[in-house]
């Protein structure tokens, strides 16, 4: 595996993207939240714990910060015998008046498992006439994918709201602060280090893209199906991984490398691989999980610029804010930089 650093910066664009319609390319855009501003609360996959108990908390942060949050009573009622954060109608509905409310941004209480059971239900409603970004990771990649390729929206990768380092402290260091900067347009750029596992990666120049993806078990089990597979024609795949063995995790790896996925992509963004939740992997599982990326890049995927985000994205104990399905643009930088900028209200 190649060593080269590189920075990439994010922004949001509202700007004409391949694959969209000039309806939706002209909303493409979210407005940076201002002081009053309202974010609705969804549970698109699994409860979280003590769900009221949680959601007094979550209230409490935000009666810290000019901003207001909207959590209904019954958001959470798990179902027997999957343990749903509730039914599919319940949590579809639920969905569907956050998009359509008067708020400026939607955001996942939590993640787990479920939520791909929603898509079919939510591709039967109509687009919302007003975009506003999705937050959260892992289960919640099912409607990143939904938003970024049904709709063609933009959303973020980033912390679930009920649990992270300052709801719900323990594994999850990263808090709230970094996602509701990028949303208020205090960060309107945020710029992360990535490492070139192949040559077309520490060879990448200046290139305007997007990023796609989240989740690798979420893309990979949506890969072939009619209405979500990504389109990653011109964009950056990125995939981030947990629960999964060396082995497991190679496997759905290959399943995308052979597809249209991987072989029609610009390129990869690998974010953190851990095999347990809540635990560092161990040297030996690590070292397999590198080798395995490093063989990706150089025999499966070996025309693609391949990268690894290490410590930034996904199950790790740090899970910052990546917008997905928005202008990205990868400099060269002086010293072999690659710099990737993002703004909601320009095109970097």
């Amino acid at each position: 595996m190649l060593h080269s650093r590189r920075q990439f910066t994010l922004g949001l664009g509202a700007l004409a993207l391949p694959g969209v319609t000039l309806a939706s390319t002209q909303q493409a855009a979210w407005p940076f939240l201002k002081p009053g501003d309202t974010i609705d609360v969804i549970a698109p996959s699994s409860p979280v714990d003590l769900p009221h108990e949680r959601y007094e908390i979550i209230r409490a942060y935000f009666k810290n910060t000019p901003y207001n949050v909207n959590i209904p009573e019954d958001l959470i009622e798990p179902t027997s015998p999957l343990d749903e954060a509730n039914t599919i109608e319940k949590r579809v509905a639920f969905i569907h008046a956050a998009f359509n409310s008067s708020s400026k941004a939607v955001w996942a209480i939590g993640g787990g498992g479920w939520g791909t059971r929603l898509l079919g239900e939510l591709a039967k409603l109509p687009r919302p006439k007003v975009v506003k970004p999705l937050l959260g990771y892992s289960d919640v990649t099912a409607l990143h994918v939904f938003c970024n390729q049904h709709w063609g929206m933009p959303s973020i990768q980033s912390v679930v709201l009920g649990i992270n380092g300052d709801i719900s402290p323990g594994w999850n260091k990263t808090g709230l602060s970094e996602a509701m900067d990028v949303l208020t347009g205090k960060t309107p750029t945020v710029t992360y280090p990535l490492t070139a596992v192949n040559p077309p990666a520490a060879e990448l120049r200046h290139t305007v893209s997007r990023i796609v993806g989240g989740n690798s078990l979420l893309v990979s089990a949506l890969n072939g199906t009619s209405q979500f597979t990504l389109d990653t024609r011109g964009k950056f795949l990125f995939l981030e991984s947990v629960a999964d063995n060396p082995g497991q995790f190679s496997r759905k790896l290959m399943g995308m490398a052979l597809s249209p996925l991987v072989q029609q992509c610009a390129g990869v963004i690998f974010g953190d691989v851990i095999q347990t939740g809540g635990q560092p992997n161990s040297p030996e599982t690590q070292a397999q999980i590198d080798a395995i990326i490093g063989q990706f890049g150089s025999r499966f995927a070996p025309t693609k610029p391949v990268m690894l985000a290490k410590n930034l994205f996904g199950h790790g104990a740090v899970n910052l804010p990546l917008p997905l399905n928005t202008a990205a643009t990868f400099k060269n930088l002086s010293g072999g930089g690659l710099t990737v900028a993002v703004s909601a209200n320009m095109v970097p």
